[in-house]
């Protein structure tokens, strides 16, 4: 499972996709080109990611040997493209948000759409988000997507409607509360400054959002969890019953606990994340790697990751292929409702760009939280 996951930036110290999920893939790049019966596919990314690729006889009929480094934070994937990595993998799988950075960088190949059987099948409301995409290329597809929603115990607490409600007297040191820059800095800037543009702050409502996400934590929750598999644990053990961050997945996570958790989207609205695959600029093993791309967003590889992961799919034809519980939290039959209050906030400058704060200050102001 990928509860143990954390979501955090470049993210860049995004999610860690699951408990003890360190980077175990050695990536041996020496003698890739050798001469070998399959082609070897470099594939660097979250673990679990590459179980698409290895469902049923998909490697063997592609005559693919598949080569896996495993990440545990986006930033390796960036870090490696930028060392010279780009040339030698084949594929990768990234954070939406750090699309713009490795497309700017000429790390990342546009995608030939022509190539790429199954392309049509992705639902629009992913396939066309804004920041995938580069003077009209698209640069990543689409692989799963989620929401940062408000999490509770329905055992104990009617539903909330608003973040606020996880401020109540009533649920002190009962508030689950997790690392996330992306999630908690999105979530509370609008509440604390009213801006409806999260990922565009200025110095002081950086620091008002920041200063708010220090109270939170130091006087409401019960404890700050590494992970949002730590927090579907505090939730399973009753020692909290609201988030003040949540993850729609820790639903699927708790019922394999045995424990009925629910989900909200307060009024105020949730932040998006959509995972992606993209192909590093001047992969060694391009039709392989187109292969690979057909293969994890087709149908039967997208139920692998709502089977294996709980993960939401984008594949249209893929729906009738999760289970139940699947189809209940990511409510594919009402995509264009959910995106009301659900949104995909661009990245952070990553220069100065007039008065706002960069990315670079983002993290800075939460290491303050952190710490605090």
């Amino acid at each position: 499972m990928t509860d143990g996951r954390s979501f955090s930036f470049p993210n860049l110290n995004r999610r860690t996709l699951m408990a003890g999920a360190a980077a175990t893939g050695a990536l041996s790049l020496a003698g890739l080109g050798a001469a070998r019966a399959a082609t070897q596919l470099a594939w660097m990314g979250w673990q679990g990611y590459d179980d698409p690729l290895k469902a049923g006889s998909f490697l063997k009929d592609a005559d693919i040997e598949l080569v896996t480094t495993y990440i545990s934070s986006n930033e390796e994937v960036i870090t490696k493209l930028q060392a010279g990595g780009a040339g030698q993998i084949d594929l990768i799988t990234i954070y939406f948000g750090h699309v713009p950075i490795l497309s700017g960088a000429d790390l990342i190949e546009p995608i030939d759409e022509t190539k790429l059987a199954g392309i049509d099948k992705v639902f629009p409301q992913f396939l066309n988000v804004e920041t995938i995409r580069k003077d009209g290329k698209l640069y990543a597809v689409p692989f799963t997507w989620g929401t940062l929603s408000m999490v509770y115990d329905p055992g104990a607490i009617a539903a909330p409607t608003s973040w606020k409600d996880c401020l109540k007297d009533e649920f002190k040191g009962k508030v689950a509360m997790t690392d996330d820059i992306t999630g908690l800095i999105s979530t509370w800037a609008p509440i604390v400054t009213g801006t409806k543009t999260p990922a565009r702050l200025t110095m002081d409502q950086l620091k008002q959002t920041i200063d708010f996400l220090i109270t939170i934590k130091k006087d409401h929750a019960r404890t700050f969890s590494p992970s949002y598999g730590e927090s579907t644990d505090l939730f399973a053990r009753g020692e909290v019953v609201i988030s003040a961050i949540g993850w729609d997945a820790q639903v699927g996570f708790a019922a394999a606990k045995g424990k009925k958790l629910a989900f909200v989207m307060p009024q105020e609205g949730v932040m998006a994340f959509m995972d992606t695959l993209a192909i590093p600029r001047g992969a060694p093993h391009l039709d392989a790697a187109y292969k690979a791309l057909a293969q994890a967003i087709s149908p039967e590889g997208q139920k692998v990751m709502a089977t294996n992961l709980t993960q939401a799919v984008i594949n249209i034809d893929a729906v009738p292929l999760v289970d139940e519980v699947n189809r209940q939290v990511y409510r594919y039959d009402a995509l264009d409702e959910l995106f009301k209050l659900a949104r995909f906030n661009p990245f952070w400058p990553l220069e100065e760009e007039g008065e706002f704060a960069t990315f670079d200050q983002v993290q800075e102001e939460y290491q303050r939280f952190l710490k605090a």
